[in-house]
């Protein structure tokens, strides 16, 4: 078997265990602890020192992760690298157990903007978390589950039921189409099987003592290495696990002496990123701030020392799709495997300043990493980021970068190789200069 180059190992490693955004940061903070570093509590005082590793979990679906250099001086500013831990998805509605014809069925909701028609036909399972109950009925407890194989599918109808799906496709009802298969009522599942009796039962439990869940399908799909010479990947959850990888190993390996530097990856991307664990919070101001302060600097000071710094908005970018060229612009149309990717828009869609860009493009020159532009077909809406949301809370020079893809939002997409070795690289180049 090919061994893997190590950026590729690194990000097939976050995508196996990132199966929902609790996983996603349960897999960041191991990393992190196997590299050295020291968890925070963040409603208790920080002691930190020069030379220190830390990381803090305000909710256990969003994760800070600093470190601050030996010769630190903290007005020289902070270099931070910002992506998200969650992704679109098919989410488990409560009392969700239907009944039909001899077979058992869940009741879901969407998250996000998923390719719904990529859920049909292929094996799903289930992962995220479960509240219990505890020693007081104000602190219950949390547990994480992940099923890891298959328990649940969408089937299509088939094309003698509608024949012109592909010239038509297959309008997709959210109410009624998607609802999974679990299996028929055959002993194991009845008509009184609660869904919540199947989670007791995988995490070894009372079902009377099942609180609450937020648990999501997802496709079962390992990533692999494909194309004729294995030049591409193709995995589930590539957006944004392809930055939230980068970002931690970027700062793990990073080389800086006398600067903070930060990584925050934030939930809640997908659905606006408005609420608390989200890029439109306070969170990252409050973060900062307790680093500051344990140095004994006060609220603006800390803002007046981090304009100096510079943010990195990574999430990943629309790569050029030779079935349907008209979608790019006309003159900045990245392809994949050509290296990262500078997102910039004049409306702020994607932060942009062109002095903190220049910087970049420099510094992917001086280290040799390959770098595309992209800007958005002036037609097209087209998407946006944590960026400029992230960027009106603090005041610092922010930029949009990402890796390449196809297929966005399906739920398996696509990538070239070469762009997460580059995005890794680059990511410990902007820690390190």
């Amino acid at each position: 078997m090919k061994t893997l180059p190590k950026e590729i190992a690194q990000l097939f490693d976050f995508l196996q265990h990132g199966t929902s955004a609790f996983h996603v940061v349960k897999h960041s903070k191991q990393v992190l602890l196997t590299a050295g570093f020291e968890e925070c509590k963040f409603n208790a005082p920080w002691n930190l020192k020069k030379g220190g590793r830390y990381f803090c979990c305000p909710f256990d679906t969003t994760l800070y992760a600093f470190t601050i250099g030996e010769d630190c001086d903290l007005a020289n500013g902070i270099h931070i690298g910002s992506a998200h831990t969650d992704f679109p998805a098919i989410k488990i509605k409560p009392n969700p157990e239907i009944f039909s014809h001899g077979l058992m069925q869940l009741n879901t909701e969407l998250y996000g903007g998923p390719i719904l028609s990529t859920f049909f036909d292929r094996p799903l399972s289930l992962a995220g978390k479960v509240v219990v109950r505890g020693e007081s009925a104000t602190r219950p407890l949390c547990m994480l589950l992940d099923f890891a194989r298959p328990v649940a599918y969408l089937p299509n109808l088939a094309i003698h039921m509608n024949r012109s799906v592909n010239e038509s496709g297959a309008p997709i009802d959210n109410q009624k189409h998607l609802l999974p298969l679990l299996g028929t009522l055959n002993g194991t599942l009845t008509k009184d099987t609660h869904f919540v009796d199947l989670l007791a039962n995988e995490l070894n439990i009372e079902a009377k003592d099942i609180l609450d869940y937020d648990l999501c399908l997802y496709n079962l799909d390992r990533p692999e290495l494909i194309g004729f010479t294995g030049e591409f990947i193709s995995a589930p959850r590539l957006d944004d696990i392809t930055s939230v990888c980068a970002l931690v190993h970027g700062l793990i390996a990073a080389k800086q002496k006398d600067r903070v530097n930060l990584v925050c990856l934030f939930d809640n991307e997908e659905i606006g990123s408005l609420s608390k664990q989200g890029a439109d919070s306070s969170l990252p101001s409050i973060i900062i701030g307790k680093i500051w302060q344990s140095f004994g600097k006060g609220q603006i000071d800390c803002m007046a020392d981090i304009s100096a710094g510079l943010m990195l908005s990574m999430d990943v970018a629309h790569a050029y799709h030779p079935n349907y060229p008209a979608t790019q612009d006309i003159t900045n149309y990245p392809q994949m495997n050509k290296g990262i990717i500078f997102k910039t828009a004049s409306n702020q869609s994607y932060s942009w300043d062109c002095e903190a860009l220049g910087a970049m493009i420099a510094l992917c020159e001086e280290e040799k990493i390959p770098y595309q532009r992209f800007a958005k077909h002036s037609n097209t809406k087209g998407g946006g980021t944590i960026g400029s949301i992230i960027s009106s809370h603090l005041p610092m020079q922010t930029i949009d970068i990402g890796a390449g893809i196809l297929a966005m939002h399906s739920s398996r997409e696509m990538m070239g190789a070469d762009d997460q070795t580059a995005l890794t690289r680059f990511a410990e180049a902007f820690f390190s200069c």
